[in-house]
């Protein structure tokens, strides 16, 4: 490609070309710095587009050349990053300039067709953006191809067709797999977009492909996010497997790899929900305390992506022992500007939405808030059946059991979780499903608080002086009680709460880490 552009320049452009397609930025780097050569320019452009650094891209292409194929190279690479800083109007209309300088045989062709079709997918114009990607399709390079299936797979996603999109996922692998010198950036996002519909989605053959490919793929540096990605994604696979050892040392191994404070706090979150889900309750508040000291120093400003849930993650698990850490999370939260998950913010993805109900319910109904909450999680289940994310249905599932004491949940739970009978949700769904018991140690505190002294006599004037709350608080929180334990009074509340209560660690048996 950089060949077709002459130029005296000592930039070896075939060196660059090997290391840009293992993803080796860092050599890029090396052969292209401090190179005054146009063609040098364009290949840093490349790399920075593919670093995310679009701005970059944006100053070192200000001038055109003179010569017209690096105009055209220049138009492709400036388009692109326009296109993807959200200036759609501009970059298209640079790329759409280079398009009709050129034909399929031209060196950059195909490059200005696959981002034209991505600005149109940006744009929700699926239509075209299937069309650029079906015209790439033709093209003799493997590589090509392999990033049309992927533009096919986001559009498949945006039309609802979940199975569709790891089919052309699957191809996309072929693709690059076939080729002399396959794209290791563009076959690694393939493969993450695999992992996490793996993760969401019972697909264990698929799986057994994604943990190949991984074990495969020569991991360089230019490729440290996905490997963190596909490493978190795979011990989350383990952990629905009930292979909760590989799980915990896969979150270890993924905080090792991650590119920044806000992820390896996740992972800290990840093993933290897996203890406190496994019984394992002292380390979990080890690592939920660990987390919670990274969550004070680090700035939420700074995170971009899906990191951002980690704010979620952290009031779910404090609301089950403090309240206003809960809170505090909640309201941090709702102060960030942008949704997470860059790749699905361009559009109306309502999985974003999920992801957020599910934590922010949990959280509302431990802390007192239970109709908000369960308004949250009844729109989370809702969100996950629709797209058959089976195992987060069945999530939210109990938490409605949680909340209501409705057994009907129990049902429904019961069946999503069904084709991961290892997982330590199915557990928890059996665990449910053969006691007709109320466990304490899921009614939020706030309530703990008011069963406590119920329990000693206290009149609910006499509560809400103790606890600092308005008596119609205490009124409606007795009242969700008595709903929770299916009792119509104080003195059968009393006694619901004499019955035996089994402790999570004695039901489900300690597990090593």
């Amino acid at each position: 490609m950089l060949n077709a552009i002459a130029t005296r320049s000592s930039f070896d452009a075939e060196q660059f070309e090997e290391a840009f397609s293992a993803a080796d930025f860092d050599r890029c780097r090396e052969l292209a710095d401090h190179q005054d050569s146009f063609e040098a320019i364009l290949a840093s452009s490349r790399v920075a587009i593919r670093q995310r650094r679009y701005m970059d891209v944006l100053a070192a292409l200000a001038e055109p050349p003179k010569d017209p194929a690096g105009k055209i190279a220049r138009d492709v690479l400036l388009g692109a990053a326009l296109g993807l800083t959200r200036d759609y109007v501009s970059g298209r209309r640079l790329i759409e300039r280079a398009i009709r300088e050129m034909s399929p045989a031209d060196p950059w062709y195909f490059d200005a067709v696959h981002y034209r079709g991505l600005i149109a997918w940006m744009t929700q114009q699926h239509d075209e953006a299937e069309a650029a990607a079906n015209e790439q399709l033709v093209s003799v390079n493997p590589n090509n191809r392999g990033r049309a299936r992927i533009l096919l797979s986001w559009v498949a996603l945006r039309r609802g067709k979940i199975l569709r999109q790891v089919d052309e996922l699957l191809r996309a692998l072929d693709e690059f797999e076939a080729a002399p010198a396959p794209d290791q950036f563009q076959k690694a996002t393939a493969l993450v977009t695999l992992a996490l519909l793996c993760r969401e989605l019972p697909l264990r053959e698929v799986g057994e492909r994604v943990r190949g490919v991984f074990e495969a793929i020569p991991w360089t540096s230019g490729l440290q996010l996905e490997r963190f990605h596909v490493t978190r994604l795979i011990a989350g696979m383990d952990e629905l497997d009930g292979n909760e050892l590989a799980a915990f040392a896969g979150f270890r191994k993924a905080a090792r790899l991650a590119p920044s404070d806000h992820w390896s706090l996740l992972c800290s979150l990840d093993r933290a929900q897996l203890a406190r889900s496994t019984g394992e309750t002292v380390f979990a508040a080890e690592q939920l305390q660990e987390a919670h000291e990274v969550a004070q120093r680090v700035s939420w400003n700074d995170a971009i992506g899906e990191e951002r849930a980690a704010l979620l993650v952290l009031a779910e698990l404090f609301a089950f022992d403090d309240a206003a850490i809960a809170e505090q999370y909640l309201a941090r939260y709702r102060t960030l500007s942008s949704s997470i998950i860059p790749i699905l913010s361009y559009g109306t993805d309502p999985r974003v939405k999920g992801f957020e109900s599910y934590s922010q319910g949990v959280a509302w109904v431990r802390i007192g808030d239970a109709d908000e909450g369960k308004e949250a999680l009844t729109e989370a289940w809702s969100i996950f059946e629709d797209f058959n994310y089976a195992w987060r249905a069945a999530l939210c599932a109990l938490a409605l059991f949680d909340a209501t004491n409705d057994r009907r949940w129990i049902g429904r739970a019961a069946r999503k979780i069904d084709p991961w009978p290892h997982s330590w949700i199915a557990r928890r769904v059996a665990e449910a499903s053969n006691t007709s018991t109320v466990r304490l140690d899921r009614i939020p505190p706030a309530k703990r608080q008011v069963l406590d002294l119920v329990r000693a006599g206290r009149r609910n004037s006499e509560i809400a002086t103790a606890l600092g709350r308005s008596p119609n608080t205490v009124r409606n929180q007795l009242a969700q009680l008595f709903q929770t334990f299916n009792v119509k009074s104080r003195a059968e509340l009393v006694a619901a709460l004499s019955k035996p209560v089994v402790p999570l660690a004695l039901v489900q048996g300690r597990r090593k880490r």
